[in-house]
Order: C-alpha cells, then sequence, then structure tokens
C-alpha cells in the first residue's frame, strides 16, 4: 500500500470511528480532536505531522466553516470555501492553501467541520475546483468515493444552454430544493468577481443570482446567473430593477426607487453584453418585471 492510499485510508478510519460516537452526527469539539480531525486554531488544519510524508506543505485534513460570515456559501451538498487571509506571516496562509490543493492532486478527501450550537458536524468533502485570483474553491459532500459523486457539475467552459430545468431535492425534515454548491463558484468566475451593477469586487459581499428564478424552473447554469451584490440581489429578487434585454440598461419600477437609490451605479451594461444570456434577460424582463411579478 502506497502512502497516499494509507493516508486515505486513515482518513476513512477516521470518518468510521466518528460515526461510532454516540452523539454522531454532532460530534463535541474534543472528540473531533481526538480523532485528529481537527486540531488547529485557524480555519484549516494540516495536521504536518502526519501529512508532511505524502507532501511538502502537507495534506488539509479539516477545514473549519464557523458560519458567523458566509453562511449562504454552504449546503448539503457541498462549500464555497474562501482561502485564509490572516494577519499571520503570508507564507503560512499560502502553505495551507496549497495544503488543500494538495488534497486535489493526491485524489484526498477533507473533513468540513460546521459549528452547529456547542457541537460539531462532520462531512467528508472533495476539492473539486479553485480559482486563484478570486482566492475561492468549492468542494462537494460526495461519500467515499469521488466516482460515484451524485452532485457533478458542469465544467466552467462547458455550460449547459438549459435555461429551464427540474433542481434537485432532498428530504432532511421537509422537502426543498438544494442550491448547487458549483453555481456560484461559476457565476464569481464568469463575472470575474465583480458585482454587475455597482462594481464591488469582494467575494464575500456578493451573491450568485438566478436570472430565471428556481421556482420557475430556472436551472443552475452559469448562462442563467448574474453576479450582484447582497443589496442589489434582494432588490432583483423584489422585481424592483431589471435588464432590458435590447438596450441592456436597467431598467426601474415607476413608482419605485430609482438607480441613484439603490445605488446601481452600472447602468449601462452592453460592455458586458458576452457575460449575459438574451434569452434569461428576455424571460425575466417581459414575464416577471414588466408584470410585476416578484421571484
Amino acid at each position: 500500500m502506497s502512502i497516499i492510499e494509507r493516508e486515505l485510508q486513515h482518513r476513512l478510519d477516521q470518518l468510521e470511528a466518528s460515526r461510532r460516537s454516540p452523539n454522531w452526527p454532532l460530534l463535541t469539539a474534543q472528540e473531533v480532536r481526538d480523532l485528529g480531525i481537527y486540531g488547529g486554531a485557524s480555519g484549516v488544519w494540516v495536521d504536518k505531522a502526519r501529512t508532511r510524508n505524502v507532501a511538502a506543505e502537507g495534506v488539509a485534513v479539516g477545514l473549519l466553516h464557523t458560519g458567523r460570515h458566509y453562511d449562504d456559501d454552504i449546503d448539503d451538498t457541498g462549500i464555497l470555501y474562501h482561502y485564509p487571509t490572516t494577519e499571520r506571516p503570508p507564507l503560512r496562509d499560502e502553505n495551507e492553501v496549497q495544503a488543500i490543493k494538495n488534497a486535489k492532486d493526491l485524489k484526498l478527501p477533507i473533513f468540513v467541520i460546521r459549528n452547529i450550537g456547542a457541537r460539531k458536524k462532520l462531512d467528508l468533502a472533495w476539492l473539486d475546483a479553485f480559482d486563484d485570483e478570486l482566492r475561492i474553491c468549492v468542494l462537494t459532500f460526495q461519500g467515499v468515493d469521488p466516482k460515484q459523486n451524485q452532485f457533478i457539475s458542469y465544467p466552467i467552459d462547458h455550460q449547459p444552454t438549459a435555461l429551464f430545468g427540474p433542481r434537485r431535492t432532498s428530504v432532511v425534515e421537509v422537502k426543498r430544493a438544494e442550491r448547487d454548491p458549483h453555481f456560484k463558484f461559476h457565476i464569481l468566475q464568469r463575472f470575474k468577481g465583480t458585482c454587475l451593477v455597482t462594481g464591488i469586487s469582494v467575494s464575500q459581499m456578493l451573491d450568485a443570482a438566478h436570472i430565471i428564478p428556481v421556482v420557475r424552473g430556472g436551472t443552475e447554469s452559469s448562462e442563467n446567473g448574474l453576479l450582484l451584490n447582497a443589496s442589489a440581489h434582494r432588490a432583483f429578487d423584489a422585481g424592483l430593477w431589471a435588464i432590458n434585454p435590447e438596450s441592456l440598461k436597467i431598467e426601474t419600477l415607476p413608482d419605485g426607487p430609482d438607480v441613484q437609490r439603490m445605488r446601481l451605479n452600472r447602468i449601462d451594461l452592453s460592455e458586458h453584453s458576452s457575460r449575459l444570456n438574451l434569452e434569461a434577460l428576455d424571460y425575466r424582463y417581459r414575464r416577471l418585471f414588466l408584470k410585476g411579478v416578484t421571484a
């Protein structure tokens, strides 16, 4: 058995041991530490003492998601994880980023740890894609074998053109629609990490908005998305503004707030035409906005 195979087996053994806990699926912090799944003070746990023989920077074992800042970036299907950027020496942050990437290169899973009250919820995740310029990566909860991934998303260069279609559902306590963990990742890339209508380029402040709402059959294709800051997204879903598919200019409700009041300072979007799907915009504009229908 190779070093990498032994490391994979060790992680699967950690998962099995965690499932034997009487507290499963919500473990105590001490249980998580005793299992070696997480043991650091930062967001990325590498356990370099054990994994440095696999890769020079080590291999990430656990990622802590507190939910305090980016709660909308995690779902039952996966997580959009922001690279660490701290006041520590920059090299340490970059080594942790590389340790996360090493897991993808070596086909090793990473544990995602969520704070649920005083307990920790564990999910085994696989790194699917990353973007160094935007400093984000996307991981999905695929089970113990990545080949059995039921949440496969289309690669960014091969997005489907279908704008309508069914959305996956899962049953927890009630049946609900799932977010595709890749959707925001692909929208961030499509719009270069910048809000289409305000120019804000802080990824933690941005949302992936559906042009054709999911409740009306809109898909998770990046063709059906816009990158908006949180306030612009909320106003968009409330039907306060839309993009005219012919002029590619923002229009607002006659009796509603204008673009200045909503701080939408990019009114003419013609220079961004290559990133906009006219069919989706036309549906939103004529079938929803002009009829006063909200998302």
